[in-house]
Parts: C-alpha cells; structure tokens; sequence
C-alpha cells in the first residue's frame, strides 16, 4: 500500500494525539513533520520534526496532506481565521479515523476532520470541515456538527442535535437530544446542556448557565 505522507499543524498535545491516530490508521500514513507557529523549524515532537511554520505549508512536498491540531476552547474563531488565511487548498486536507473508532457507514465527516479512538459517531451524523471528535466520545444518530467544532474526549452529543460552527463541546461534556449548540460556544468540562446555548457564550454545570461571553469580529 502506498502510504500518504502526512503534515500536522499543530504540535505537542493535540497534535501527538493525531500523530498517533495517524500511525495507526489502516491508510498508512507516513507522518513526516509538524508545522507549528511557536517553535522553530528542526525543533521536534515526539521524535516527529518541526517543518516550519504554519506559512511553511507551501514548501511542503507537493503530494503532502494536511490536518490541523490545535484546538483552543476560547480561540476557535482565531483558529479558523489563521487556517483561512494559509490558503491551502480544499483537497490538500486529509481525514484522520483511528482505527479503534466507529464510524457509521453513512456518517459524512468535511475535509481535515479527526477522529480519535474509541470514539464513536452513529448512523446520520454530518459534519463539517476540520471537524475534530476525541477519544472515547459519542456522537448520537443524526447530529450535525458545523465547521471547525471541537468534541472532547468523553463527551456525549444526543440525537439530532446541532452544534454550531466553531463550538467546543469540552471532556465528559453532555449535550441532551435536539439541542442546540451556538457558533464558538463552548460547554465546559462535565457540563450539562439541557437547553439551548447562545453563539460565543461560556456555559458550565448542571443544568449548563452562562457564565460568561466571549469577543467576536
């Protein structure tokens, strides 16, 4: 099998998580670097070299694939604002599936979508582009997930639900059935999100309250 070589953006953390996930995966990847804004080319991750920064894509082999790590539960806008800006063209971002996740024969996930392992995603699930879904959560039948959403380990989204663009759904988070998640929200670590949550709010407990807004353009 002709293994596809493999450029994360992002770094030690997430992007160890996905390196992973990587190796493992039945597509063979050949994980040849990270490209990372804060740590100097030839630094390295887990043995894994630093490329260069994120601009550095473009001297990247021409048969390279991307996928982004680098996950920030207050930053989503910032984060897919700084990968809008690369430029990197749609069909230069690869898919990740650990091996040890289920994925729904008829699950669509968007291009540079993560899924770690042991998680699970149900039949009728849609989602977006840079959809990232960690180890161990369930992602219920007919969800649908909006660019850029963060699903943390453990967490759980019910049935038809909507999580919106940007949103960070954090560990052991639960969404109830038929909710809905606003764009760049976030619901906190073991949150319980029994209603509706307003775009770029901070929520936490249970039953999840606003605790706080966030700045957006």
């Amino acid at each position: 099998m002709r293994r596809e070589k493999l450029v994360i953006l992002g770094g030690t953390g997430s992007g160890i998580i996905v390196a992973d996930a990587a190796r493992a995966s039945t597509r063979a990847f050949d994980v040849i670097g990270f490209l990372n804004d804060g740590v100097p080319r030839g630094s390295d991750f887990s043995g894994i070299p630093v490329l260069g920064n994120f601009a550095a894509w473009q001297d990247c082999p021409a048969e390279a694939r991307f996928i982004s790590a680098f996950p920030k539960a207050k930053e989503a806008f910032a984060r897919f604002a700084r990968l809008v800006s690369l430029g990197i063209p749609d069909d230069r971002w690869a898919t990740v599936i650990h091996p040890a996740a289920h994925v729904a024969s008829d699950a669509r996930l968007g291009l540079g979508s993560f899924v770690g392992a042991a998680a699970v995603v149900e039949p009728g699930v849609v989602g977006g582009k840079h959809v990232c879904i960690r180890g161990g959560s369930y992602v219920s039948h007919d969800v649908r997930l909006g660019d850029y959403t963060f699903i943390g380990p453990n967490a759980t989204i019910l049935g038809r639900s909507t999580i919106g663009e940007g949103a960070h759904v954090a560990a052991n988070a639960v969404c109830r059935e038929e909710t809905a998640i606003g764009k760049y929200a976030v619901l906190g670590i073991g949150a319980v999100s029994l209603a509706e949550v307003p775009d770029f709010t901070v929520v936490a407990g249970n039953p999840a309250r606003v605790i706080s807004r966030l700045r957006h353009p």
